[in-house]
């Protein structure tokens, strides 16, 4: 059973990766929405996690984006892996687009050996997209004496709906971790206009890391043990979508209850149409206190764009765990992936 639920689940990413411009939200602190990178982490906290997370585009440019994520996920050990629960909501350009997307995932995991554990899992989604065409400026509204008002014949639809399919692997250890994850594997139509076929890309990303610990003990507070750990987490993220790609790579730093990362995106060796691909570099810092972790993140432009002087792109992250009360529950590994939680 095992084996055929693997092999399922490799078969759908690889069959997807031959089917390969709007794009799926890009958060900058990725490990922090663990399940929205990839399904396979559903459950790998082996608790109830909730997760609220928003992201600030350019809040100096007309073209700003905001988007917000709420999440949950847990592990049921009937089930041998975890089950969650992610909604994404979008605004493009001060409302002109708006997307909401809810989605439902499931995990399994397969212990390999004693060492290494695979968790295979799958996701269904259902996006709706909105459009306002009155807040658009299109040429013919305007004449010598300036804007006239909007002036367009609506011609398209206000709302469109469609689903989406993911699926993603996780191989790890104690130490490390890497995986690969596809989500719009069905490529979905996404227009605004039934003469056209505008299909949303699937996107491929691949992660991993390592977690080397400096120091780690416990001590107890009123019959509370708490742990204390100093450690760094090289991390890496690859993802491509249509006819964009990008690299994040650097490192999450844990000093007991702080929390310190910074890392590059880009690719500093491809140009598309002769520009360099560099994109930002993020600064992050954040504080964990028992079951609750806050960070905040600044993207620093650094591409041509910092020329419009963007503002940059804010990220704030909230994530709650509260322990599940089970009967009996089989000791499994837990993935090394900076949670933020001891």
């Amino acid at each position: 059973m095992a084996t055929r639920l693997t092999l399922i689940f490799i078969n759908l990413i690889i069959c997807s990766t031959f089917k390969i411009v709007a794009q799926d939200i890009q958060f900058s602190q990725f490990y922090a929405v663990p399940v929205y990178q990839n399904p396979a982490f559903a459950g790998s906290a082996f608790m109830h996690r909730f997760t609220i997370h928003q992201r600030l585009q350019w809040m100096n440019l007309d073209a700003r984006y905001t988007s917000t994520l709420i999440g949950w996920d847990t592990h049921f050990d009937k089930i041998r892996g975890g089950v969650g629960i992610i909604a994404t909501h979008d605004v493009q350009s001060s409302d002109k687009i708006v997307t909401d997307d809810i989605s439902g995932q499931y995990a399994y995991e397969i212990p390999l050996t004693e060492k290494y554990v695979l968790r295979a899992g799958i996701q269904l989604g259902l996006v709706s997209k909105a459009i306002d065409y009155s807040q658009f400026r299109y040429a013919q509204d305007f004449t010598d004496q300036g804007f006239q008002g909007n002036t367009y014949n609506q011609q398209g639809s206000n709302a469109i709906y469609y689903g989406s399919i993911g699926s993603g692997l996780v191989l790890f250890s104690d130490k490390f971790w890497g995986g690969i994850a596809a989500h719009n594997m069905n490529q979905p139509k996404q227009t605004f206009y039934s003469n056209t076929d505008n299909r949303l890309p699937m996107k491929i990303s691949v992660t991993g890391g390592y977690k080397h610990v400096f120091h780690r003990s416990a001590e107890k507070i009123t019959n509370v043990e708490r742990v204390i750990e100093y450690n760094i987490i090289p991390t890496f993220q690859y993802k491509m979508q249509g006819k964009s790609d990008q690299l994040d790579l650097g490192a999450y730093s844990q000093i007991d209850r702080i929390l310190v990362g910074a890392w590059y995106r880009g690719i500093v060796f491809k140009k598309y149409d002769g520009i360099q691909n560099n994109e930002s570099m993020v600064l992050l810092a954040g504080v964990k206190y028992r079951n609750i972790s806050f960070t905040y993140s600044y993207d620093i432009t650094v591409s041509r764009l910092s020329r419009s002087r963007t503002g940059g792109s804010h990220e704030l992250n909230l994530t709650i765990y509260l322990a599940r009360k089970q009967k009996s529950l089989r000791h499994m590994k837990r993935l090394p992936c900076p949670d933020y939680f001891d």
